[in-house]
């Protein structure tokens, strides 16, 4: 039987030491982590422990960050919008007020004197609704569109000057959603002239300079910029055109140039009054974009067909901006503004001064810097200037100062093609049907009738009245008047007496046109007032009208007054809904994202948090764990001679 040897070993002093220690690092750390944890009350500390746990961790943090963001937002919006429902409350409440004023001095019922104590109380509720206007929230103005550091509104002698702002305030109240906050002082009062000047398209040619973001393109989609291709078959092939870094129309023509003598083609491109012109070499060419792009379609070059002619581009809609030329208006014609144009706004006059002004950009600073509480823009689509009245309570006329200005910038107040329908406010014109309206009387006596019916414009008017002053003999003419706004009656009979203007037929027409009153010696021409003036038609002007004619104890005028604020305050009830709507929806996505952030708290607990019952017992594991390690150890390394010479 065979005998197998026996392997002794011995584990030496320094493997059971190193051995020993690396347990008793691993008890160490076990319980330093278990000590962490209990101490943040979080399961990991580092990303390290759980990276998958980690990384959930930080998104759902990342979107309760965001949730907690919009909860704030949608508070300040909701707090705002409660502000403002609670300011047009007193609005209304002011409203109805002076509806009531005005009913009760309407008819014969009410004294001259009553009047006067009813016009001091409508003066008194004006003042009020412009502290209303002028109220803050939080440190600011809540009715001053987005310029809310800023008081919006300004009383003047004779009016109130609106100067906030008129654009929204908008809260972002999710990822991919803005929520409109406030409510502008010219929607909440009709702060801003309603009727807007500005007629005429001005239809500048485009230059060098011309912006690409100012035409509107061959399709009216904008030029898209990008790259195209011109193909010279036979010589120098495809050519690309890459005009992404183009910033003006003349960039366009330098960079096709560019293209061509870089490749050795022949074509050549040039600007013309209304687009760009590329003309080909002795190789007939075509132009195409690449692909699925858009912007030789954009230019209005493109063409399929080589051709050896030149390429005229379509006409690619210059936008009128505040840099383009006066030279470049009205097709390359040019405007002559030297002469300048007058003003009058309330109380305040001045003559605007363009002697001098070489760009859009000078026409609006000259009429802005006037004083005149009036705001000139480039209209929005881009092709002629509009001029609005930022005052309650005043009108706003543009008239001549002696040339066709104005007119030719399209702002006149009265001018030829003005519907009468439009003058006095709205009102129009009052005539008699099938009978004379205006008698008008020549300085040497003679007089003739002029008949309004079927008239639509002021054009058509002052036709009408030279017609017959033509063929009743009488030597006297109607024109738009050369300084100022109006229209103008001018005597050429010699006489010595009176030029009226007078009712035919008890017809209202005389007064509705402006042409009231007479002049004599050495005077020849009668002016007439601007009767298509542009007022702010908000609430401010009603009081402002309805005080006035309470002042002037005139019946007819206070039920138009009234009439108008019965129109405001429906208009002011539908703002005050969208308000209250906005306000009670905002409440309700409150409710929404505080449940959605308390939903992620929780999701974010459950991975991030510690269990507790877990923890504890895991803590007191690793405990006994060191402390076996500790005594397990004390007794392995407590060795003397014997054990080595058993």
């Amino acid at each position: 039987m065979a005998i197998n040897s026996v392997n002794l070993s011995r584990v030496t002093t320094t493997q059971k030491t190193e051995a020993l220690l690396s347990s008793l690092r691993r008890n160490t750390a076990e319980l330093f982590t278990g000590q962490n944890r209990l101490a943040t009350g979080q399961r990991f500390s580092t990303p390290s422990e759980s990276p998958g746990e980690a990384a959930r961790v930080l998104n759902m943090s990342e979107i309760l960050g965001e949730q907690s963001q919009f909860i704030t937002n949608i508070r300040h919006a909701a707090n705002t919008l409660d502000a403002t429902d609670v300011a047009m409350g007193e609005v209304s409440g002011l409203i109805i007020d002076a509806q009531a004023i005005a009913s009760q001095s309407i008819g014969t019922l009410s004294s001259t004197a009553e009047r006067e104590a009813s016009a001091e109380l409508i003066a008194s509720i004006r003042d009020q609704l412009v502290a209303v206007g002028n109220r803050t929230f939080e440190g600011r103005y809540l009715f001053a569109g987005r310029d809310t550091d800023r008081q919006p509104f300004i009383e003047t002698i004779d009016g109130v000057r609106y100067v906030g702002d008129t654009g929204d305030i908008f809260a972002r109240t999710d990822v991919d959603e803005l929520t409109p906050i406030n409510l502008p002082g010219n929607v909440l009062f009709g702060a801003i002239s309603s009727q807007v000047l500005g007629r005429v398209d001005l239809n500048p040619i485009i230059s060098d300079a011309t912006r690409l973001e100012d035409l509107q393109g061959a399709r009216e989609l904008g030029i898209r910029k990008g790259s195209f291709q011109i193909v010279e078959d036979g010589a120098a092939g495809v050519v690309t055109v890459d005009i992404t870094a183009a910033d003006t129309a003349g960039d366009v023509v330098q960079l096709i140039n560019d293209a061509a003598i870089e490749s050795g083609a022949g074509f050549t491109a040039t600007l013309t009054n209304n687009g760009i012109t590329v003309t080909p070499g002795a190789t007939p060419i075509s132009i195409r974009d690449i692909s699925t792009g858009t912007t030789a379609g954009d230019l209005g070059i493109t063409t399929l067909a080589p051709t050896g002619a030149a390429i005229v581009g379509v006409d690619l809609g210059t936008r009128l901006s505040r840099t383009t030329p006066l030279t470049a208006l009205l097709d390359g014609a040019g405007l002559d503004v030297s002469m300048g144009l007058t003003m009058t706004n309330g109380a305040d006059s001045a003559t605007i001064d363009l002697s001098t002004a070489t760009s859009i950009q000078d026409v609006l600073n000259a009429i802005n810097n006037s004083g005149l509480s009036v705001n000139a823009k480039v209209n929005d689509a881009g092709t002629g200037i509009d001029v609005v009245n930022l005052k309650s309570g005043s009108e706003l006329s543009i008239g001549e100062n002696g040339g066709m200005v104005a007119s030719a910038l399209g702002i006149r107040s009265l001018d030829l093609d003005i519907p009468l329908s439009s003058l006095n406010n709205g009102r129009g014109v009052r005539t008699v049907e099938g009978e004379t309206d205006l008698l008008i009387t020549a300085k040497n006596g003679n007089s003739f009738e002029v008949n309004l019916d079927g008239l639509t414009t002021i054009g058509e008017v002052i036709d009408a009245i030279n017609l017959a002053a033509t063929g009743a003999g009488v030597g006297v003419s109607a024109n738009l008047a050369s300084v100022g706004s109006g229209i103008a009656l001018n005597d050429t009979t010699g006489g010595a007496g009176f030029l009226s203007a007078g009712r035919a037929n008890l017809s209202f027409a005389i007064d509705d046109l402006g042409l009231t009153g007479m002049v004599q010696d050495p005077e020849t021409q009668l002016v007439g007032n601007d009767v298509a003036t542009a007022r702010a038609n908000g609430v401010l002007s009603a009081l402002y009208d309805l005080e006035r004619a309470l002042l002037a104890d005139d019946s007819q005028l206070i039920t138009i007054a009234g009439e108008d604020i019965d129109r405001h305050v429906v208009d002011f009830n539908k703002s005050r809904g969208v308000v209250g709507a906005r306000g009670k929806s905002m409440r309700d996505r409150q409710s929404q994202t505080e449940s959605a952030v308390f939903a992620t708290e929780q999701l974010l607990s459950e991975v991030r948090d510690l269990d507790y019952s877990e923890a504890v017992t895991r803590f007191q594991q690793a405990q006994t764990a060191l402390q076996a390690s500790l005594l397990t150890g004390s007794q392995v390394l407590n060795t003397s001679l014997l054990d080595f010479l058993r």
